[in-house]
């Protein structure tokens, strides 16, 4: 607001009678000044720009000095003094020589935050200058004090002298600052809580300047609603970082997006990457350390975590981490003898019923079991509903785990580890039904356990129900290392019953190839795809053969469209050499066979029982079975 303003309008207001006439002073106002009568939105900024930078080359640094002095000055003309008041030369030199500095010091980062909170700044505009042969070349950053972390970088600017660079970086940093109010409105939004309105206006401040970095590291805040996909927060971490590759919230983004999706090998290549550039930072490096805990790399997290208290000395959260580390090892005496200390010292440690089971964990496997029964019932104590707690009790004991096991089971009926600690019990009496049913029932409550899927297969083999088990093991988990397990299971298990079964059991041959079908849709490959076609032959000579025996012309069709689903898996390869040389010829041999029986056996029909394009299987997919 202009200075005269005021006294204008008090004089103004001063008028006999001007209550009862108009008020004159707020017309002046709206004419003058709209602002006066709308008001503002936000508070108005103010901006510094410190002495620029340079590279050790003679006189650049005079020139950095130049450079820096010129966009401050141009800044103040470019730049609506409502909104933003751009502070003159003098105001940081004053506080310069106060300090003790030079004037047009150059300042480190830390001391750079200093000045501008002693000068109570808002923003703050940083840059290095460096020569490219005669051309001046800048490149500079818009910060601001509020999150240092989130820095806007500018385009790189170039001149031919100290004031055309400077005219250039100015007119980038206005271009920089018009996403600064969608900025504001995203972050009074997410103090709120409210993620839609923050998400929505971090997108408008991206729309009025697509190269917005700390508009998209609101965005990024706004987006880890808990609804939204780790698909999309990855994509605008990829955009920000293609920006800023330096920006940290981006990056620790972008790793829990990646860890989200599953991508594990890259969600740990991404932390180790913010480990390497971000390893003086405490309360990032035990982000780092967890997450790498998570994705079962304690070796690695254990380097960081003493690598941490290397620097940051030892502390209780550092320890914790290590005793982790330890426990995935199955570094046992560590284990045991650190949380001996923790569970003595650390609140935190012992408010944990997770830390309890591993303590008890460590101290069973070190053979130290009146410590690990004794730490039981304390844990118990402080912890009476846990019933993961109740399991290690019930592993420690041992002896009484009989008259114990049914005791938990009706206490904590929906523990899965439970039901399958029955089901091993009832299997190893010899009691397959109970034993199916309390695996199914640890299914039931948790379908991403991979091992019970196999077992329950077993006792339904066992139990002679090979189609129950094929349903099963469709229903198996194939994501990470369940894929190959499942694969390997299913093909191993498949051969198993084909050999059984001969020409004599259909249905355990039947049975057998859906296995082996199962096993190369989890991943097509040369060895599963010739174990399917050889199974594949053996049943169409077996239903041939019963054609062959019932002058029927049904079996005829039956044992042709098995011919075609090995023709189906033969199209898509099969291993190189003798058994897939053998393999063809069986077929050609059977086609053969089987089209002479559909010519004596099936007159009524259509002259040639050939399948259609329409209803033969396609090379390229898993056929089904008849």
């Amino acid at each position: 607001m202009p200075r005269w303003l005021p006294w204008v309008t008090s004089l103004l207001g001063s008028l006999p009678g001007h209550r009862l006439v108009f008020p004159w002073h707020l017309l002046l106002g709206s004419l003058l000044w709209p602002s006066v009568a709308t008001g503002q939105e936000f508070v108005r900024q103010t901006l510094v720009v410190v002495p620029f930078r340079a590279d050790s080359m003679p006189g650049l640094p005079g020139i950095a000095h130049d450079i820096s002095d010129d966009t401050r000055n141009r800044l103040g003309t470019l730049l609506d003094e409502r909104e933003v008041e751009v502070l003159a030369n003098y105001h940081l030199n004053a506080v310069l020589v106060r300090s003790d500095y030079r004037r047009n010091a150059d300042l480190s980062d830390i001391e750079t935050r200093l000045v501008a909170s002693k000068l109570r700044a808002d923003e703050i505009v940083l840059g290095r200058v460096r020569r490219d042969g005669r051309t001046l070349v800048v490149d500079a950053r818009l910060a601001r004090i509020r999150n240092w972390t989130m820095q806007q970088p500018l385009p790189t600017v170039r001149g031919a002298s100290a004031q055309a660079t400077a005219d250039a970086l100015a007119t980038e940093v206005v271009r920089a600052r018009a996403q600064l109010p969608g900025l504001r409105r995203c972050e009074n939004a997410l103090a709120r809580a409210d993620l839609a309105t923050a998400a929505r206006e971090a997108e408008a401040a991206i729309r009025a300047y697509p190269r917005a970095v700390i508009a998209r590291d609101c965005l990024m805040a706004a987006l880890q609603d808990g609804s939204t996909g780790a698909d999309s927060l990855l994509r605008v971490a990829d955009a920000t970082l293609g920006l800023d590759s330096t920006n940290t919230f981006a990056e620790v983004a972008r790793a829990q997006a990646l860890e989200a999706l599953r991508r594990s090998r890259e969600a740990v290549r991404q932390w180790s990457a913010l480990w390497t550039q971000h390893y003086d930072s405490l309360s990032l490096g035990v982000t780092i350390v967890e997450a790498l805990l998570r994705l079962q790399e304690p070796q690695t997290a254990l380097a960081d975590a003493r690598a941490l208290e290397r620097r940051f000395s030892d502390t209780p959260e550092l320890r914790r981490l290590r005793f982790r580390a330890f426990s995935q090892l199955r570094q046992y005496h560590d284990a045991a003898r650190l949380g001996d200390s923790l569970d003595l010292a650390d609140p935190v440690f012992r408010a944990d019923s997770a830390y309890a089971i591993r303590h008890i964990e460590a101290l069973r496997q070190v053979s130290d079991t009146l410590a690990a029964l004794e730490a039981g019932v304390r844990a118990l104590r402080r912890f009476p509903g846990d019933g993961r707690l109740y399991l290690t009790y019930l592993q420690i004991l041992g002896g009484e785990q009989t008259a114990a096991l049914p005791r938990g089971l009706a206490r904590f009926p929906d523990v899965p580890e439970l039901r399958l600690l029955a089901a091993r019990e009832a299997r190893r009496a010899g009691n397959r039904q109970v034993a199916i049913r309390e695996t199914r029932a640890a299914l039931a409550r948790d379908s991403t356990l991979g091992a019970p899927y196999f077992a329950l297969a077993d006792l339904l083999l066992e139990e002679h129900h090979p189609d129950s088990a094929v349903q099963v093991l469709q229903a198996a988990p194939r994501t990470g290392d369940h894929a190959e397990t499942l694969r390997s299971y299913a093909l191993a298990r498949g051969v198993q019953l084909l050999r059984a079964a001969a020409d004599t059991a259909p249905a355990r041959q039947r049975a057998a190839l859906a296995l082996l079908l199962l096993a190369d849709s989890v991943a097509s490959r040369e060895d599963s795809r010739t174990i399917v076609a050889a199974a594949s032959l053996q049943m169409a000579r077996a239903l041939l053969i019963e054609a062959l025996r019932t002058n029927a012309c049904p079996d005829v069709q039956r044992a042709d469209d098995m011919l075609a689903v090995a023709a189906a898996v033969i199209a898509r390869g099969l291993t190189a050499g003798t058994s897939g040389d053998e393999i063809a010829a069986a077929s050609a041999a059977l086609r053969t066979a089987t089209t002479e029986a559909r010519a004596t056996r099936c007159r009524t029909s259509a002259p040639d029982h050939i399948p259609s394009d329409a209803t033969r299987p396609r090379p390229d997919a898993s056929p089904p079975l008849p």
